[in-house]
């Protein structure tokens, strides 16, 4: 793929679907590991909940790195390209790019999933997919880096 530009509507429609994701999130927080062993339906409300967040999340890294001309070998690096491109702060990108392996135990080792794993990510990391679909907003008000 040559290098183009980003498109808006893409990342406009992985905003939405991040920012939907995270409302219904947040109305299970406060959810222990030990409720979402008890009650499956929740952890599965969660898990997917989770699982949707991290997938919109890098689908935009890709999107954005891919376009601007980056080889993206795997999902934390285009998570780390965001950075390279100033779209994200670097720290926010060390802290963030743990998601991707994530999503990967959520799509691929569903059925070793540690809840508690999940439950720390839905009470203390939520606000890490608003941060970056903050930063996505900013990256789209900006002329989509144009200044780079």
């Amino acid at each position: 793929m040559s290098p183009g530009r980003p498109d808006p509507l893409v990342i406009r429609r992985h905003l939405l679907a991040l920012r939907l994701a995270v409302a219904n999130l947040q109305r299970h927080c406060g959810a222990t590991a030990e409720e979402l062993a008890a009650d499956p339906d929740l952890a599965w409300a969660v898990e997917r909940g989770l699982q949707l967040c991290a997938q919109n999340a890098i689908d935009l890294a890709t999107h954005v790195a891919v376009s601007s001309g980056r080889d993206i070998p795997d999902y934390a690096a285009a998570i780390d390209a965001l950075a390279e491109l100033g779209v994200i702060p670097r720290d926010f990108a060390a802290a963030f790019r743990g998601i991707a392996g994530f999503r990967n135990i959520l799509v691929h080792g569903y059925l070793e999933v540690d809840l508690s794993v999940v439950s720390r990510l839905l009470n203390e990391r939520l606000g890490d997919f608003i941060e970056l679909a903050d930063h996505m907003e900013r990256f789209l008000a900006n002329g989509l880096g144009e200044e780079r």
